[in-house]
């Protein structure tokens, strides 16, 4: 299947499962270059780690206003 054919259906998977695939691929191509790309011991162990990138939403500046989306806090 040529990149072609398949950036369609990348570009239709929910943006949990875009983040799951390049990781695997990331990790899929360091192996291959003989490149360990592990994540720090304290990170592994830390399972707040588990959820991030799960979310999912059409705020643009969640990042910034987190707070007030959590919280129900406005500026």
């Amino acid at each position: 299947m040529s990149i072609a054919e398949l950036l369609p259906l990348v570009e239709s998977l929910p943006r949990t499962d875009k983040l799951k695939l390049m990781q695997f691929l990331l990790l899929r191509f360091a192996q291959e270059e003989g490149v360990a790309l592990e994540l720090p011991e304290d990170r592994r162990q830390d399972p707040l780690w588990g959820i991030v990138g799960m979310a999912e939403g059409t705020e643009s500046d969640a990042a910034e206003r987190h707070d007030d989306y959590l919280y129900g806090a406005m500026r």
